[in-house]
């Protein structure tokens, strides 16, 4: 039973040593901070932009929801014809 207590006691105490240590070399070297807290932001930034794209594509199926079902296909024929007047035009810059 003492050799359990005792074992365990030398497990948490170099487990809490190296815990001292990670956090030590972690502010010792301003390097890594600058590069987590860079990290950090580029990942905010990125869910801010799919936040963004997620609520235009709610805007714009709410907004298909409260049209008239003539006026959904209406719309939906000028999309189709715009998105291809696009693409073609796209190539068509691309060439030059």
């Amino acid at each position: 039973m003492t050799r359990i207590k005792y074992l365990l006691a030398t497990l948490l105490l170099a487990l809490f040593v190296g815990m001292g240590a990670n956090s030590a070399m972690a502010q010792d070297n301003p390097k890594s901070m600058a590069a987590k807290s860079q990290k950090k932001a580029e990942k905010k930034k990125q869910k801010r932009e799919e936040n963004e794209k997620k609520a235009e594509m709610r805007g714009k199926k709410r907004h298909m929801k409260i049209q008239e079902k003539e006026t959904r296909k209406r719309m939906k024929k000028h999309k189709k014809k715009g998105s291809s007047y696009v693409s073609r035009r796209k190539k068509r810059l691309h060439k030059k």
